[in-house]
């Protein structure tokens, strides 16, 4: 194990010097493929430019599959690995190392997902209508993945029964009005004023249509009008989305928007046009497979350092894999021992020395107790 994980801490190295944005992992996707074919796992063609599907067949009558996703994040100044991607790419590849290296022993045949485009929650997606489940030589019983958590210290992993991430839908608001000279407003239907109304009243789509014992948040994101400063624009364009854990808050979450948006629209005199466009599923770790993954955690850290952890209503792609496969998503420690770790996606964020310990070995473990 311990020569799998320095091949992973290799890999980890490798893998930051290139990151590359969703979609436009080529480089990656070469680094990875490289990988595994020198050590004979078969890769699975999609027909896809990015991403990895490979297969170690162990002549077993079982499939068991692992996911990382591969992508980083987008800013101003380029792709920048500020969510760890790179380290579960890593973690990954050491797994597949010590996987191959197991030979006969291999109580099952192994499934690698290396998922491009987490970061649009587009890639498992795509993934899976490029005919993944019917290039696959055997639907895997059960899937694993991992995601690094710098609120986590090093050292520990987070086993959660029930949903996990939220559910998500974007949405795109639209008021158009009048435009008009901001001296003679009585001669304007000003969009912005119905837009500054619908983000105010929007936070009692949570507050007040929503049981307070349940996890909900509704976000406008951005709003775009106007380009001069006494002049009323004819449109407010606003962009968010709406998160939640359960799919029957979800749909409380979508309805009372609408409403909202509409009669704001009424009032102020402006016509309106909202579209709601889905994003991913909860992920939802389902109880059978919970206990399985407790078990390999515990045998990655020992009891004491596996713990369980409150949802996150950030959102994850791997929720689609969630609808085909049995599936179970663990939190890996990757925080410094004070707590002071940045979070996912800041500029300060890192992943501690030491992640790959657990990382690797989990991966392992996660296959080896079914």
């Amino acid at each position: 194990m311990l020569q799998s994980i320095k091949t992973a801490e290799s890999m980890a190295q490798a893998l930051s010097e290139v990151p590359e944005r969703s979609f436009g992992e080529y480089r990656t996707t070469e680094i990875i493929s490289q990988f595994l074919m020198e050590r004979k796992i078969r890769i699975i063609n999609l027909g896809m430019p990015t991403g990895v599907l490979a297969y170690l067949d162990a002549g077993r009558e079982t499939t068991v599959a692992l996911r990382a996703d591969i992508d980083a994040v987008e800013t101003d100044e380029g792709p920048k690995h500020l969510c760890g991607h790179n380290y579960h790419a890593a973690a990954l590849l050491g797994a597949a190392d010590m996987l191959k290296r197991m030979g006969d022993r291999l109580p099952c045949n192994v499934l690698f997902i290396f998922q491009p485009a987490e970061e649009t929650t587009e890639g498992a997606k795509a993934m899976l209508e490029h005919g993944m489940m019917k290039l696959i030589p055997q639907l895997p019983v059960r899937l694993f993945g991992i995601h690094n958590r710098p609120e986590i210290p090093v050292g520990r992993i987070a086993v959660h029964s029930g949903p996990l991430m939220a559910r998500k839908t974007n949405f795109i608001l639209t008021y158009k009005g009048k435009t008009g000279h901001g001296g003679m407003p009585q001669l304007c239907r000003d969009p912005i004023t119905a837009a500054a109304q619908f983000i105010t009243s929007a936070q009692t789509v949570v507050s007040r249509s929503v049981d307070p014992c349940e996890a909900a948040v509704f976000s406008v994101c951005s709003i775009h009008a106007g380009t001069e400063d006494n002049l009323a624009p004819e449109r407010v364009i606003m962009t968010g989305s709406a998160r939640s854990l359960e799919d029957t808050v979800h749909e409380i979450l979508l309805h009372r928007a609408e409403c909202i948006a509409k009669a704001t629209a009424e009032g102020m005199g402006v016509s309106w046009e909202l579209k709601w466009l889905p994003q991913v599923p909860s992920v939802v770790n389902k109880e059978g497979i919970t206990e399985l993954a407790r078990t390999a955690a515990v045998l990655t850290v020992g009891a004491d350092n596996v713990t369980d952890t409150n949802p996150c209503l950030g959102s994850e792609d791997f929720a689609v894999f969630g609808d085909h496969i049995s599936s179970f998503f663990y939190w890996v420690g990757s925080g410094k021992q004070d707590g002071t770790s940045a979070s996912w996606h800041n500029p300060r964020f890192t992943v501690e020395p030491g992640y790959l310990d657990a990382a690797v070995p989990l991966l392992v473990n996660s296959v080896l107790v079914g």
